[in-house]
């Protein structure tokens, strides 16, 4: 069950999935698939289990399906590394998705020819406009948009929760401070960075199938 907030006067429904939708805009916007990653590590000699790479796709294929979306964004990292056998994955879901636009804002992995992702019709830009007062990129950039919201990637929000039995739960998490959303990272193959539950930090941590706030933790 996805959360749905306002701000800056605009609905943006955080989603269990790892991405965030954006109703008004026909729009889906999604941080750090890094796919690749699992095949990159692989043919570098360093053995890698069976991970659920497909299953990353059709958990993205669900959302397409379920909302009306026109526009995909990926905040940067769609790709982790050079060219390898899970760009496969990638061509197929675009192929399965021809009305659909996707735009990617580079990142520091996003290392593929261009040709590529012009061949699979993928529009690569440094940050993109979803609206004046709406602006994605990769890595946190509100100081560029002042005044505006910035939807950014690249960190990867993670936070602790605490449990029964001195048990803790290491968390994805939607994060929200000073007019910036960070998005947690989409690919299975990731990491966390713990953020600071600072003053005026709103966290939503993602529990199961559910997007709950911090503070009804």
């Amino acid at each position: 069950m996805g959360k749905t907030i306002r701000l800056l006067g605009t609905q943006l429904t955080l989603l269990p999935e790892r991405a965030l939708l954006l109703p008004e805009y026909d729009t889906l916007v999604v941080a750090d698939w890094h796919l690749g990653k699992a095949a990159h590590f692989r043919k570098a000699g360093i053995f890698m289990p069976a991970l659920p790479v497909d299953k990353d796709r059709a958990r993205l294929q669900s959302l397409l399906d379920r909302y009306r979306i026109q526009t995909v964004v990926f905040l940067g990292d769609l790709f982790h590394s050079d060219l390898n056998s899970e760009w496969l994955v990638f061509e197929q879901f675009r192929v399965a998705n021809p009305s659909i636009r996707f735009i990617l804002t580079r990142g520091n992995h996003d290392i593929l020819p261009d040709t590529l992702l012009e061949k699979a019709e993928v529009n690569v830009v440094p940050f993109y406009t979803v609206a004046a007062h709406i602006h994605c990129t990769h890595h946190p950039e509100a100081h560029r948009f002042p005044g505006r919201l910035n939807i950014a990637g690249h960190v990867h929000p993670g936070c602790l929760i605490a449990a029964n039995g001195r048990q803790s739960y290491r968390l994805p998490c939607f994060y929200y401070r000073e007019q910036t959303l960070l998005l947690p990272a989409f690919g299975s193959l990731t990491g966390l960075f713990r953020v600071p539950h600072l003053e005026g930090a709103r966290i939503y941590p993602i529990v199961g199938n559910q997007v709950l706030d911090w503070k009804k933790v």
